[in-house]
């Protein structure tokens, strides 16, 4: 095991933290999962453990509010070094901005991939007598306009990837991107072989006709939008 952090680490950690990974304002690193994903959040913690980012492994808790009111949420908490110190700082203003083209400039395929798990997913366009006509990968963010160009921005220069904005939440100013068909395969290809490697995490990235509903199977399989 390493006992360093080096660049892989570092950049394990942004991934981590853009989605559903926090840093509180005393410098707890959490992430966390319910009880569906508890295969995902062990993924997660076998990746800290083979970058040498020490942390106290699967815990575990009943839930008494919110949406997973009453389920097992899983957890784990990492051991408090100056890189979370100085991620705390980047981040949070004082909320967390994902906004930061030097931050997302850090993300590989493995980042895009852990971002996409805890804040995306594939959503589906019907047509009126319920077939499939095509699909979307949609990546939730309810962040405003401008810091969402820059995310849009980023994902161009950098991964020649349209995504588009779209309003979601409750705020005016408050949007999320989305990428249609062709751009979401491109996306897709570069995001499956880590997505795979998590049972509960593969449908996010199926789109043929193992999604399909049998019932229309054969009108689906033979749309040109499909794969």
């Amino acid at each position: 095991m390493k006992t360093k952090l080096n660049k892989d680490s570092r950049n394990l950690l942004i991934a981590l933290l853009l989605g559903d990974g926090t840093i509180s304002n005393n410098y707890v690193f959490k992430l966390s999962h319910g009880y569906k994903q508890k295969d995902y959040l062990k993924w997660k913690i076998k990746l800290l453990n083979n970058h040498g980012i020490k942390n106290n492994g699967l815990k575990s808790y009943k839930s008494t509010s919110g949406y997973n009111k009453g389920d097992t949420v899983y957890y784990t908490q990492l051991k408090i070094i100056p890189f979370i110190k100085l991620l705390r700082r980047v981040m949070y203003k004082p909320k967390k901005v994902l906004s930061n083209k030097r931050i997302l400039r850090r993300l590989d395929s493995l980042g895009l991939a852990i971002w996409f798990m805890d804040d995306g997913h594939i959503n589906w366009q019907k047509r009126k007598d319920g077939t499939i006509k095509s699909f979307y990968v949609r990546i939730s963010l309810c962040e405003p306009k401008r810091d969402v160009q820059v995310i849009i921005d980023y994902f161009k220069e950098e991964w020649d990837i349209n995504f588009y904005m779209f309003h979601e939440g409750r705020q005016k100013d408050s949007y999320s991107i989305c990428a249609s068909t062709k751009q979401a395969k491109k996306f897709v290809s570069i995001v499956k072989k880590h997505v795979i490697e998590i049972p509960s995490m593969r449908y996010k990235v199926q789109y043929d006709k193992s999604r399909l509903n049998p019932k229309h199977k054969t009108e689906v399989k033979t749309s040109e939008d499909m794969v």
